[in-house]
């Protein structure tokens, strides 16, 4: 089987990112608008009470998941990681740091808020623990990878790491099809949906990760040629 050099790979480049920024669309306003409630004072329902008395954790989830979100999404850009393999660097340790803010949170308020059973019964409150320790076990080994070189390593935990940070985008996707032909679904459906959008995640990190080695090994092996020979002309001047 013949291997295509990585800038072959995933034509148009561009359809990965726009297609991740997409889904995280709703959450992301979803999440901005949440937070003009908390600064305005405006609490609407029973939930808004609850999360009132604790914004501090609120915030912080929605902006390290809003941007983990966001930056993670580009990062699918191999046009983008080539032209600008610095910008990549930087921008992929901000969204490592927001991921942890997003999984910590995520991981507090779900201990500590007293969500109805209608919103969160015991699966959910099981899934989002796990996911949120996961989340942070999967970016915790990708930037040990990072550190010690092993490319494949760390691209391979943080496409999990997005998966599982992507969950809410994917939520949408698979309740909102679901109350157009269903209706609203019960307590015990809601939590079965939103737990099968973390695992339609996964699958689709797992299919990435095996599918598409070789191609991204190729475009990591250019930039890291390239740094190494601006820090050989740097010594050398």
């Amino acid at each position: 089987m013949q291997i295509l050099p990585y800038k072959h790979l995933g034509k148009p480049d561009w359809l990965i990112p726009v297609g991740l920024l997409v889904i995280s669309f709703i959450p992301i306003v979803a999440g901005a608008l949440r937070v003009s409630q908390l600064a305005a004072g405006t609490e609407v329902t029973a939930e808004d009470v609850r999360i009132s008395s604790a914004p501090i954790p609120v915030v912080l989830h929605i902006i390290g998941a809003s941007l983990f979100s966001l930056l993670g999404a580009f990062q699918f850009s191999t046009a983008l990681r080539e032209r600008s393999p610095q910008w990549h660097r930087v921008s992929g340790r901000v969204a490592a740091a927001s991921g942890v803010v997003a999984a910590l949170t995520g991981i507090w308020m779900t201990l500590m808020f007293p969500i109805p059973a209608a919103l969160q019964g015991d699966l959910l409150f099981a899934v989002r623990l796990l996911v949120g320790t996961a989340m942070l076990l999967a970016i915790a080994m990708a930037v040990a990878a990072a550190m010690n070189r092993d490319i494949a390593t760390h691209r391979a935990w943080m496409i999990r790491a997005y998966a599982l940070g992507q969950g809410a985008g994917m939520q949408v996707v698979v309740l909102l099809p679901w109350m157009m032909m269903v209706g609203a679904p019960s307590a015990w459906q809601r939590d079965v949906l939103m737990t099968l959008a973390w695992l339609i995640n996964l699958a689709v990190a797992e299919t990435i990760i095996k599918t598409r080695p070789m191609g991204v090994f190729h475009f990591y092996k250019k930039v890291m040629n390239r740094i190494t020979i601006t820090v050989l002309r740097g010594k050398n001047s």
